[in-house]
């Protein structure tokens, strides 16, 4: 891990914000990063501590990672049970499970996920599922949006122990990832009183 860590380090030397949107669309199309956009978001912005320049990060590492899901939710909307075999069975059903019964909610949830959960099974199952593309886009760029920001704003403010923080994840689960989650669960309560107030005579 440290060797992969270090090559990050030069990576985001040599490559900077083109760089960082070139390893979003790989990470995000499934190829295995461990976490790269956000290790490298986190050297550049402490490199070059300014807010404009961090929002460009976080810009270029949306996009990138935008097109890298679109193009896994194309497959999985094309036919991509094949694909989804490579997974465990058991997880591939409660992925299509949470889909069908909560939509592009568990794909925005899937977004702000650090390593090792696997987002590219929830990607790849909403197109298997046929999430709605919009719903899809928007959930994917909101998600990316707060898990990216997260690491640019930890940066700007703690300079190089930012990465730490983003290798631990406690930092940034409490600091930007509880509310989303309180979000959806509180959606959840909302929708279920809704449907016994439906059913009620």
């Amino acid at each position: 891990m440290t060797e992969w860590i270090d090559w990050l380090r030069q990576y985001a030397f040599e490559g900077g914000m083109g760089g960082l949107f070139l390893l979003s669309i790989v990470d995000s199309a499934g190829v295995p990063t461990g976490g790269g956009p956000d290790i490298v978001i986190a050297l550049l912005a402490s490199l070059h501590p300014n807010a404009p320049y961090a929002m460009g990060l976080v810009i270029a590492a949306i996009i990138g990672s935008v097109i890298g899901c679109s193009m896994l939710y194309w497959a999985g909307l094309r036919g991509g049970e094949a694909g989804a075999r490579r997974f465990a069975p058991d997880a591939v059903s409660r992925a299509r499970i949470s889909l069908e019964r909560h939509g592009a909610w568990v794909v925005f949830l899937a977004m702000l996920a650090p390593p090792p959960i696997p987002t590219k099974l929830f990607v790849l199952c909403a197109g298997v599922a046929a999430v709605p593309t919009l719903r899809f886009l928007i959930a994917t760029i909101a998600g990316r949006a707060i898990r990216y920001g997260a690491g640019a704003v930890l940066a700007l403010r703690y300079g190089p122990r930012a990465l730490d923080m983003l290798r631990d994840g406690s930092t940034t689960f409490l600091l930007f990832l509880v509310p989303p989650c309180l979000l959806f669960l509180a959606f959840l309560v909302i929708r279920r009183l809704q449907r016994r107030s439906t059913t009620l005579p």
